[in-house]
């Protein structure tokens, strides 16, 4: 029986995975190649509090997203084949590619300068959410923890 903690679990390992990933990535961004904006506003007055809270905000929507779609993978993953895979179900790869465009196009119509590091991030969500995160809820599901 499946326990809805474990799909939890799953689904926090890979979010806290993507955000590591992502708040390292966004600051050495920050760091080396800041926005127009940001500087302007460092000059005025400190944005350590501006840069720590979105560091923050971004780590838990991440582990959010991750544990909803856990819980999606575990829904669409057929109950007679538990088998660690490379593609999960096909179903759940169109969910994954929803959400990648989902968040995929704004992101590029804001950040149209930041194009290369954009598509590292995208393959990095695929990764993490199409593979990593099924696979996990399979893995954990499967111990007998």
């Amino acid at each position: 029986m499946e326990e809805p903690l474990h799909t939890v679990i799953a689904g926090m390992i890979g979010g806290a995975l993507m955000g590591l990933i992502f708040v390292t990535h966004l600051a050495l961004l920050l760091v080396y190649n800041p926005p127009q904006a940001l500087v302007e506003r460092a000059v005025e007055s400190s944005v350590a509090n501006l840069i720590t809270l979105s560091a923050v905000v971004t780590f838990l929507g991440w582990n959010l997203l991750a544990i909803a779609m856990a819980f999606a993978a575990q829904a669409t993953q057929s109950k007679d084949n538990l088998q660690i895979s490379f593609a999960p179900s096909p179903v759940y790869l169109f969910v994954v590619i929803f959400v990648v465009l989902f968040i995929s196009i704004p992101a590029f119509i804001f950040f149209k300068d930041r194009k290369q590091h954009l598509l590292g991030e995208i393959l990095v969500v695929i990764a993490i959410f199409g593979f990593l995160i099924p696979n996990l809820v399979v893995a954990i599901q499967r111990s007998q923890i």
